[in-house]
């Protein structure tokens, strides 16, 4: 096993030149601001939560403060009154519940992104470079001591600091001093996308930065013979296979003549035509007739050895068009499922296309074998949210069953069974039944028979 050590920094996607935060690229991923009402309303419903814990400790201590500051508070008086006991066991209750109030407000900040009144807001609150979670000290302490420190100037200082200061944001984006002290940014997770949610970050990410890989064209694949002559072209419908996925045909192969009838004394061949590319079989043709005058023998067939029952010979048909099926009725039983010989499984996606397995299958946006895989059908999945990996699973017969194998996928996969899901690890094979769905990404496809 080789392990490689990353030695450098990583990259921090979503700066500009200057290495300031692009807001052009948070508005990309789908991100958006906070608006000014909802940051108003959950700092109301901090503040008011704040006030209720408190309450105990203001109903006993304000006729203390008040007689302090009318210089009207004698200390004697005091401790000798009555209900100093409540009076200092609300103050203890009130501190008690407040620094939990706060200290809990500050890990769930810098760990979560979210406080109270910003979880019932819908707000969220993430670095601002990192478009991640905010930190403890410099998203939540720093940011509460500046808050709190804005108090020193009475009413002016909060006001200025916590209300107008983001009115002066030249970005636009509603930050004002305390998020320039914290580096934070609040974004509104109802109305655009949860920076919190990892895999729908992760799937944004990959669009911005790869938009370029939705125009290429999937690379054919490798281990499907094809005419050497002619590119080869990928049929994922029911035209050339039955309705099986992997089947090619050459883009520009030659005309399918109509059926016509057979010279006299021309044997017919009995071979089919190829079903990949339209061509007739070999055909056998008989030497030239003999002159109307002596007319060529009866062939007779030898003597059977020994009795066996006649074999039913299918009649040739001449190609004249597609034959419509005859609808079953409505009432007749479901016939059962019968793959063709070689065919380990039969694998239905999501899109309604089936896909025979006779070997090792890949599934991916762009799937591809690996170093001493060997030959594999491989098998390409359309996804435009990115969630399906190039290559995502495989499934593999083995001598006793069929298996599926997640490699190493960015999203994982997992098996449905019975109504449980049960997750892939990455590179443990997990054996498949009849009925089973396999979820891979967004995307999944049902077992039909194993």
């Amino acid at each position: 096993m080789i392990w490689e050590i990353d030695d450098h920094a990583p990259e921090v996607e979503g700066l500009d030149a200057h290495g300031r935060p692009d807001p052009a690229y948070a508005e990309s991923l789908g991100l958006r601001a906070a608006g000014r009402g909802a940051r108003v309303l959950a700092a109301v419903i901090e503040w008011t939560v704040a006030v209720l814990i408190a309450l105990p400790a203001i109903i006993a201590l304000t006729p203390v403060l008040a007689q302090a500051v009318a210089g009207q508070f004698d200390p004697e008086k005091f401790f000798a009154r009555g209900d100093l006991v409540w009076l200092i066991v609300a103050a203890a209750v009130s501190q008690g519940l407040m620094i939990a109030y706060v200290v809990v407000q500050l890990v769930l900040h810098g760990r979560k992104g979210v406080t109270l009144g910003k979880a019932i807001c819908g707000i969220r609150s993430v670095n601002v470079r990192t478009l991640e979670r905010p930190g403890f000290w410099r998203g939540a302490v720093v940011r509460y001591l500046v808050a709190y420190a804005s108090f020193i100037v009475p009413l002016i200082g909060p006001v200025l600091v916590i209300m107008l200061s983001p009115l002066f944001d030249i970005e636009r984006r509603g930050r004002g001093w305390l998020d320039l002290a914290a580096a934070t940014w609040f974004v509104d997770v109802r109305g655009g996308l949860n920076p919190y949610d990892q895999k729908r970050m992760r799937i944004a990410r990959k669009r911005v930065k790869t938009p370029e890989h939705e125009e290429k064209a999937p690379l054919p694949s490798l281990a499907t013979p094809v005419h050497r002559d002619a590119p080869a072209e990928y049929v994922p419908s029911a035209r050339l296979s039955g309705g099986v996925i992997g089947a090619h045909r050459a883009a520009s192969g030659p005309a399918v003549e109509p059926a016509q009838a057979p010279a006299p004394g021309a044997l017919v061949s009995s071979t089919p035509p190829s079903l990949a590319t339209g061509a007739p079989g070999p055909a056998s043709f008989a030497p030239a007739p003999a002159p109307a005058s002596e007319p060529a023998p009866a062939y007779v067939a030898p003597p059977a050895a020994s009795p066996m029952p006649p074999v039913p010979v299918a009649e040739s048909v001449p190609a004249a068009g597609p034959v419509a099926a005859t609808p079953a009725p409505d009432d007749a039983p479901a016939a059962p499922v019968v793959a063709p010989a070689g065919v380990r499984a039969i694998l239905v996606l999501d899109t309604g296309e089936r896909i025979e397995v006779r070997g090792t299958t890949l599934f991916g946006r762009s799937p591809s074998a690996a170093p001493g895989e060997g030959e594999a059908l491989l098998v390409p999945v359309v996804d435009d949210t990115r969630s399906v990996s190039k290559t995502h699973i495989a499934v593999m017969p083995a001598r006793r069953g069929v298996f599926v194998v997640d490699r190493a996928s960015t999203n994982g996969s997992a098996v449905v069974r019975g109504g449980a899901e049960t997750a892939l690890p990455a590179g443990h094979p997990a054996e498949l039944k009849t009925g089973d769905t396999v979820r891979f990404g967004d995307r999944s496809l049902h077992v039909e028979w194993v």
